[in-house]
């Protein structure tokens, strides 16, 4: 039970600070909005011109997620940010980005090499590699904008070090988060509709104040360990 209520205080604080930060901050509740449809249309655009819509369509799409982590960064820090630094934040984590994809593109392409000659067996394989970053890397965005990391392999190694480290304490809140947002966006998010539109608003908003809350939950949870965690949280003062 005391562990219960050490880790709730823990949550409840991370929470605190990312309402807080988002207070500051309110135009960035709807960050998701415009940056995921965005994401998924420039694919739509690019992907008919072959090899350099292939390309450009990489590029394009981390400076949009550049542009989230940057935005995001700037709200788990509880700095005031503005629109007008939309130019800055393109730039800014995306060469990260691009070396991250290109680590996992490098892994699944000599995966699918290796097992070639078989590939049933080379399907299997890629959908479990794909299943394994989904945990592994699971906290790669906070990696990337709070940590600093430059190579993929660099946020590779420190995603994974972290999950080993904090895997329960990381994933008790995230993965009811994760199902909510999904339950959300499939029952309150129906297509090419007036209604998909005005729940389009609530749902950014919640997926973005999640991901602030990971932010927090990922600066309160490494560098730390348990021992220091009990110590710190083991009273509400």
């Amino acid at each position: 039970m005391k562990i219960f209520f050490v880790y709730a205080r823990l949550y409840g604080e991370c929470l605190r600070k990312a309402i807080a930060g988002s207070r500051k901050n309110p135009w960035t509740l709807l960050l998701p909005i415009p940056l995921l449809p965005a994401f998924f249309v420039i694919g739509a655009l690019l992907w008919p011109l072959g090899f350099v819509g292939g390309i450009l369509m990489v590029f394009v799409r981390a400076a949009l997620i550049s542009c989230y982590l940057y935005f995001t960064g700037e709200v788990v820090s509880q700095s005031r940010v503005r629109i007008s630094e939309f130019g800055r934040s393109i730039g800014t984590y995306l060469w990260s980005v691009v070396n991250l994809g290109f680590v996992l593109w490098l892994a699944t392409f000599l995966l699918n090499l290796a097992l070639r000659t078989n590939p049933r067996v080379g399907y299997l394989f890629e959908q479990l590699f794909w299943l394994a970053s989904l945990i592994l890397l699971n906290p790669a965005p906070e990696i990337i904008y709070l940590r600093g990391t430059y190579g993929g392999m660099a946020t590779v190694q420190r995603s994974i070090a972290f999950v080993q480290q904090n895997w329960i304490e990381w994933f008790v809140p995230n993965v009811p988060l994760a199902a909510l947002v999904y339950f959300i966006g499939a029952v309150l998010y129906p297509p090419y509709t007036l209604g998909s539109l005005i729940a389009a608003i609530p749902i950014g908003a919640f997926f973005q104040l999640a991901m602030v809350f990971r932010g927090h939950l990922l600066l309160a949870l490494d560098g730390s360990t348990h021992r220091q965690r009990m110590f710190r949280y083991r009273s509400p003062t």
